[in-house]
């Protein structure tokens, strides 16, 4: 049996180019063995070819849905970015608004303290003016000499005049 030669072999290398097959053309000729071997080279090179092209094609498939997956995961994380964003100005302006209610409120108790003592006030001075007018007075807590004591305000008693 003859060695089995490859396609460069055949054709002739860099070595003896002057001599291959291709410089020779009009004087090459082969074997039907030559011939079945460089047939056989050609389908398995043919085979080769056509998975290349199928895992090209594939891997080109995978490129293109992983590109568009990467586009989608880059628009959710723009959308979470903006959401958060707008969470935090949402935060910010809640702050804001929680610092402006406190201050009213304290304003509101501040106002309310003031009328509390106004109110008072003129109510003592209502008061006086009606006791005296039927005989009483306020006096401060702690007299001796008081017929009857009628509470009002805790420090204050209301009493009837000698």
């Amino acid at each position: 049996m003859e060695p089995k030669r490859t396609a460069s072999k055949m054709m002739g290398s860099a070595a003896n180019a002057e001599d291959g097959p291709l410089k020779r053309t009009n004087k090459v000729t082969f074997s039907n063995a030559e011939t079945e071997e460089f047939e056989i080279l050609i389908r398995h090179n043919d085979l080769d070819i056509a998975r290349h092209k199928h895992w090209i094609k594939i891997w080109g498939k995978n490129i293109s849905n992983s590109q568009k997956s990467i586009q989608e995961l880059e628009k959710t994380i723009k959308g979470y970015k903006e959401d958060i964003e707008k969470k935090r100005q949402e935060i910010v302006e809640l702050k804001q608004e929680e610092e402006v209610i406190l201050a009213i409120e304290k304003q509101g108790e501040a106002r309310e303290e003031e009328l509390q003592r106004f109110v008072k006030e003129e109510m003592t001075k209502f008061l006086e003016g009606k006791l005296e007018k039927e005989g009483l007075s306020l006096e401060e807590e702690g007299e001796e000499a008081q017929d009857e004591k009628v509470a009002a305000d805790g420090e204050k008693k209301m009493i009837k005049k000698k």
